[in-house]
């Protein structure tokens, strides 16, 4: 039903034409002194307004270790990268490698096959930093039952520490030959895994 504005027209003294509403005759008609403020209240009303929100568990690799330098294996080296981490819930960080070695593309007679490095990982929480240690790459394949904190099972659980935007540092790191060892010769590589995800 549509709602229409109604307006009276008044003669008031000395013919002058004026208008006035009806809610305003109707307060006029309860006497002077009356106004629309003193109105009687009606019961009160209440409106509840049920809010809710939720922010899902996560645990992601927010920026990958780079370790794409070419290294000479001649000699003893040393490499290190940052990586980016964004876990609201605790986790787990496991890493694997792929051949638990650098393995050569082209195998040749007389020329070392495999070149054994170790691996580590600092991991800055937001209860602090968690360094865990070193771990040979032949303890992070999946045909190794143990012996690695981060590289076994489910891997290395944060506990109840949590790493919302923090970084961890991946460290690589291997020895020269040594007298008599089969000399090193083409190109050789690895893949390392980093698994991330929330704590059961």
């Amino acid at each position: 039903m549509s709602r229409t504005s109604v307006a009276l027209l008044l003669l008031g003294a000395g013919g002058v034409a004026t208008t006035a509403s009806a809610a305003d005759l109707g307060v006029a008609a309860l006497g002077s002194g009356y106004t629309a403020s003193d109105a009687p209240l009606g019961a009160p009303s209440e409106l509840a307004v049920d809010l809710r929100g939720e922010v899902p568990a996560r645990c992601r690799l927010a920026s990958p270790p780079v370790l794409g330098q070419r290294l000479d294996f001649n000699r003893a080296g040393d490499v290190q990268a940052r990586f980016g981490l964004d876990c609201n819930a605790p986790f787990q960080l496991r890493i694997r490698s792929g051949e638990g070695a650098f393995v050569t593309d082209h195998a040749r007679q007389g020329i070392a096959s495999r070149i054994a490095y170790d691996l580590s990982v600092d991991v800055d929480t937001d209860e602090g930093l968690s360094a865990l240690g070193w771990c040979r790459a032949d303890q992070l394949t999946d045909r190794e039952a143990g012996g690695c904190a981060f590289g076994s099972g489910d891997g290395w659980s944060s506990g109840d520490a949590t790493a919302i935007d923090r970084t961890g540092t991946m460290r690589l790191r291997w020895s020269a030959p040594r007298e008599g060892d089969e000399p090193v010769y083409g190109r050789y590589r690895d893949t390392i895994i980093v698994e991330l995800a929330v704590r059961a």
